[in-house]
């Protein structure tokens, strides 16, 4: 540490057993074939937090080279290469994309754990590397709920990066402080730090952080109804995603809810359509399965509306995201409404309304029991008009609706 560096103390790494007890609640079984994996990988980096040298450093070595073993070689040059780019790379990231996973997967109490431990285990970390772990242990407080303990987490490491003249690092404090604003309603704020970060981010060069950057703008300016512009951010966020299929998908997704919302339901089909037509992570093509069975019910497309509710079903068995899976059954319950299959509809209605009850999620609850089957729709209102250069965006997409769906959708890990 330099002098007057801001310190983070954590002095006591929660136990990889009781964080993975934790995170088994309310579960059926493992979260995937690397649950084991995980459970090493924090134990050794807790059991090195203790120790002094040499033997703290041969630990945290050991599990460095397990991470790399589990991840693969490739993926860690590649995934590593996405997140951090060139710069300040270090050995340790073999670790932090293992915890991303876990993160990814749903079992937050121990990406926590395996983070946490990292930042005490690793002595020789610099400032970068160390806001890093900070940042990503700030991502996962916050899929918990944890607000408070998020915004101390970002506020650390805007303050490390104004500390260390690092603009990375003050960017991710900013995309921090966006999504948290996010997860308190406040959107304008949303707006605010989300802009400031693509400020800094362009100008350094940052590419994936401004591809961030750019996805807070698309919400917040969704959430206003500023549809021209968050379209036009949508799409230079999907520009920066190419070459990288999880991410194209996450955008081809919001981007087609965009669509939807303001009107343009035919287009909001088409990009729907090509996410749920590429191998993906089931909280990516949830969603989209959901918003195509809307769309085309909008459209007057019947069959691919009951195709995607059948598709939400067979994904409902698997170990998707209890959330996703609940707000996707309760899309397609209203879309087969809207088609007349109210048998169909009110089968999906029920599963939904159970789950959310079986999990918490009030909102699920409380929409599955305000619908009731109903006559087939009549069209919605005229799409908004958009500007020229957002209008084009719109076409963009039209041109990539698939010839075809496929007969499954199939699911890829949330890590690829």
């Amino acid at each position: 540490m330099t002098p007057g560096e801001p310190t983070f103390p954590i002095t006591a790494p929660k136990s990889a057993a009781a964080a993975y007890r934790a995170d088994l609640v309310g579960r059926d079984g493992p979260f995937g074939q690397h649950d084991s994996a995980w459970l090493t990988v924090a134990s050794l980096l807790q059991h090195a937090a203790y120790l002094n040298e040499p033997e703290r450093s041969r630990l945290v070595i050991d599990a460095i080279e397990f991470s790399r073993e589990v991840i693969g070689e490739a993926n860690v040059g590649r995934l590593g290469t996405r997140e951090w780019e060139d710069r300040d790379r270090a050995p340790i990231e073999a670790i932090m994309l293992l915890a991303d996973a876990a993160h990814r997967e749903g079992a937050l109490n121990l990406a926590g754990a395996i983070l946490d431990a990292l930042f005490v285990a690793d002595a020789s970390l610099d400032a970068v590397q160390r806001g890093r772990i900070i940042s990503q242990r700030a991502r996962v407080l916050r899929k918990m709920g944890l607000i408070d303990e998020a915004a101390h987490h970002d506020r650390y490491v805007s303050r490390l990066g104004r500390h260390a003249k690092n603009v990375e690092l003050r960017v991710r404090g900013s995309l921090g402080f966006a999504t948290l604003a996010q997860l308190r309603g406040n959107y304008p704020d949303m707006y605010r730090h989300s802009h400031r970060a693509l400020r800094m981010a362009e100008r350094a060069g940052l590419r994936r952080l401004t591809r961030d950057a750019c996805i807070g703008l698309q919400i917040s300016l969704g959430v206003s109804r500023r549809f021209d512009e968050a379209l036009i951010y949508g799409w230079k966020v999907y520009q920066l995603s190419i070459g990288h299929a999880i991410d194209e998908g996450e955008v081809l997704q919001n981007i087609g809810q965009l669509l939807f919302d303001s009107g343009h339901f035919a287009e909001a089909r088409a990009g729907f359509a090509a996410v749920v037509s590429h191998r993906l992570p089931a909280h990516i093509l949830l969603p989209a399965l959901g918003g195509l069975a809307l769309a085309s019910a909008r459209t007057g497309q019947p069959e691919t509306v009951e195709w995607s509710a059948i598709e939400i079903e067979r994904l409902a068995g698997s170990n998707a995201p209890r959330y996703s899976i609940a707000s996707a059954l309760l899309e397609a319950a209203i879309a087969l409404f809207m088609i007349g299959k109210n048998d169909i509809g009110e089968r999906h209605r029920v599963a939904a309304a159970q789950l959310g009850r079986k999990h918490s999620f009030h909102e699920i609850v409380f929409r599955a029991e305000a619908i009731e089957p109903a006559s087939p729709s009549e069209p919605g209102a005229a799409p908004l008009v958009l500007t020229k250069e957002a209008a084009t965006v719109v076409s963009e997409i039209a041109w990539l609706e698939p010839k075809q769906l496929p007969k499954h959708v199939a699911l890829a890990a949330a890590s690829s």
